[in-house]
């Protein structure tokens, strides 16, 4: 059973959203609130259900997006209302986000999506994927470590880049063309060397590491 937690600012949508997703066989809505900030009152949140965060009126909603996994790394969250602009979904993406729905997605692409998400798979477009393959590019280069600091290998740093954007070891080995032996390889050493016992923990860490470097790279003197 996929349990749902659905957080919409208007009553009419959220309600609307439980009533549609009532009677999808496998699923469970288990809680709609108003606020994002509701999520760590409500009691009958579960660490594993997927949360449909609708950022319509939400300006804020990268920085929710980063304090709910902060709080809960476990936690799913699918982002609704998203611009069609490609630099926003690839912004929820790195930013933690398992999946995310533009205005124009229709109930049954959630679905779908929702599905995906609860089985560890971050669902997006071709061209969405082919620019978070060029992201992976780029910040693997920003977790590059000095060379006798001996923390992430270059490829090391790429799967921990995927393991942020929440893919799996499957998806993972057919993003880098390695074997899922291999990639399973790269996964414990990064646990391994960051003293971490699990995924989530990795991702959380290489995003804070992505968000270290956009800080230090603001505040850099001009030369």
């Amino acid at each position: 059973m996929i349990e749902l937690i659905i957080v919409a600012a208007t009553r009419f949508y959220r309600e609307g959203l439980a009533l549609a997703l009532h009677n999808v066989d496998g699923f469970a809505v288990i809680s709609t609130l108003a606020r994002p900030e509701e999520l760590e009152l409500d009691r009958t949140a579960r660490e594993h259900a997927v949360v449909l965060l609708d950022i319509t009126n939400l300006p804020e909603g990268p920085s929710v997006v980063i304090s709910l996994q902060a709080r809960n790394p476990e936690l799913r969250i699918i982002a609704l209302g998203v611009s069609e602009q490609e630099s926003d979904i690839i912004a929820y993406a790195e930013l933690g986000a398992a999946g995310y729905l533009t205005r124009d997605h229709s109930i049954s692409e959630l679905v779908r999506t929702i599905e995906s998400v609860a089985n560890g798979e971050l669902r997006c477009s071709p061209r969405v994927a082919a620019a978070l393959r060029r992201r992976v590019a780029e910040l693997s280069a920003e977790l590059q470590p000095s060379p006798n600091s001996g923390v992430l290998s270059r490829r090391e740093a790429e799967v921990a880049v995927l393991l942020e954007q929440g893919l799996s070891n499957q998806e993972i080995s057919r993003q880098l063309r390695i074997a899922l032996a291999t990639v399973k390889n790269h996964v414990h050493n990064i646990l391994d060397k960051l003293g971490l016992q699990r995924r989530a923990e990795a991702a959380a860490w290489t995003r804070q590491q992505r968000l270290d470097q956009s800080v230090l790279r603001r505040h850099q003197p001009a030369m």
